[in-house]
């Protein structure tokens, strides 16, 4: 049938129109600029960009490869669509003994707590959808990881909303009055704020939230700014209704393979959530579009259910900690100021004495000319602003490998225009390890790396 004879249908020759989703995905940012991963600094490539402003933890990625390549084992149902499109009952008993041993749960992780997906980023597009509606709001507090936006707002429409909180009291129990506030501004607004979401560790400024706070994570390693840092605690591990009066089908935790065990290639997120069944059977409806490949899954279960699990966390801890060292021996040497941290895998730096030199007519422009002057040298850090942070703090990544790690300090110094040749490794910044007690006693726990969100409607 042809245009002319049936007027309401398009001619084919004409180029075809997105949909109002995907006119407005074209003028969205990307999370994660595709020029920074183009032209990547190697040992091939050494003119290539270092980036140390994406949080990867490459400090064990030898161990790691070496352990898959030897552990990696594949039977029949791999190679079908498995026996749940949640994730395979090898992955569910590997992660209740991950949370029963190293997390402490309160309430044992029952299979029918857990569903897996591809990414925490997955995990939380799919809670979006059945949490919220489009135009509702849920709160962060700021500064804050900018996937988030992305990862509510991309497909659902719902708005996060960042709230500001105080220099140095981000973790004390009294910024929950500036999220009442914040509660209180959006419904005189019109809008329905369905959910609090709490990153723990807390990025990208690296600490933990106390047990009174409500949130916490792991365990993490000791530094020299803070040899007692704030112990952590698993989410999982407090009685939400008796410690806070909150209903437990109200909490729904996210945790994944990326962060404590360098895994972000694998793709592997994982949803707690224990008394909200209908949560389950909602994201389940859909599950098949972010389900775990059947290699991700044997992987990360191997590691969870092996010996070596306790060793791998050792040496995490240890080499986070010496790395952390050398970083802040950098940035001391440099007079560049920092924000002390004790958990995750970045620092947060204060560059506003260097982004002042740069021409601009506000703070935020400065900050961009100083970030460009970073990659004109050929190193990136993550920029405040992205985090909805002040305009001159940057998020700098530590746990890059060891030798490229030393090569960004030496374009990060040039960028700098300082005059001081990187530092030696400081004889008296020697590795100390913080292994926290965990319920067997003092083996080692995973650094932590939990998302939560707490519904409020």
């Amino acid at each position: 049938m042809s245009s002319q004879l049936c007027p309401s249908i398009p001619t084919l020759s004409a180029p075809p129109v997105l949909s109002e989703r995907g006119q407005r995905a074209l003028v969205r940012p990307p999370l994660l600029c595709c020029s920074l991963f183009e032209c990547q600094y190697s040992t091939v490539n050494t003119t290539g960009l270092i980036n140390l402003g994406v949080a990867e933890n490459s400090l064990c990625t030898e161990w790691l490869a070496d352990f898959f390549q030897r552990n990696l084992s594949l039977d029949y149902a791999d190679f079908t669509y498995g026996t749940a499109l949640t994730g395979s009952h090898r992955l569910f008993a590997a992660l209740r003994h991950l949370f029963s041993t190293h997390f402490a749960a309160h309430r044992p992780v029952e299979p029918s707590h857990l569903l897996c997906g591809g990414g925490c980023s997955a995990i939380l597009d799919s809670l979006a959808a059945v949490l919220a509606d489009p135009g509702d709001v849920v709160l962060l507090a700021l500064p804050a990881y900018p996937g988030f936006a992305a990862s509510f707002g991309c497909r659902s429409g719902v708005e996060v909303v960042g709230v500001p909180l105080a220099p140095g009291a981000e973790a004390s129990p009294s910024a929950l009055d500036a999220f009442e506030r914040a509660h209180a501004e959006c419904t005189a607004r019109g809008r329905r704020v369905r959910a609090v979401v709490v990153c723990n560790p807390h990025n990208p400024l690296g600490f933990c939230y106390p047990r009174d706070t409500l949130v916490a994570a792991l365990s993490t390693y000791a530094t020299v700014d803070l040899p007692c840092a704030t112990p952590f605690t698993s989410l999982l591990a407090l009685d939400p209704l008796a410690e806070a009066g909150c209903s437990p089908s109200r909490i729904h935790v996210v945790y994944g393979a990326s962060k404590d065990f360098g895994c972000n290639g694998l793709r592997l997120g994982v949803l707690v959530s224990q008394s909200n069944p209908d949560v389950h059977v909602a994201i389940e409806s859909s599950a098949l579009l972010i389900k775990v490949s059947s290699a991700a899954d044997a992987l990360f279960s191997s590691l969870l259910l092996s010996p070596s699990l306790s060793t791998f966390l050792t040496l995490n801890q240890q080499r986070l900690s010496a790395a952390h060292a050398r970083a802040t021996a950098f940035l001391r040497a440099h007079n560049v100021p920092y924000r002390p941290a004790s958990a995750g895998h970045f620092i947060w730096v204060d560059l506003r004495a260097w982004a002042a030199r740069e021409d601009g007519r506000s703070d935020g422009e400065r900050e961009d000319r100083l970030a460009r002057r970073l990659w004109s040298e050929g190193v990136n850090l993550g920029r405040g602003t992205a985090y909805g942070g002040p305009p001159g703090f940057f998020r700098l990544t530590f746990t890059v490998r060891a030798d490229y790690f030393e090569a960004g300090l030496a374009r990060l110094a040039r960028a700098l225009g300082s005059s001081l040749a990187c530092p030696a490794r400081p004889h008296e910044l020697r590795e100390v390890t913080l292994v926290a007690a965990g319920a067997e006693g003092d083996e080692a726990r995973a650094e932590g790396g939990e998302v939560s969100l707490v519904s409020v409607a």
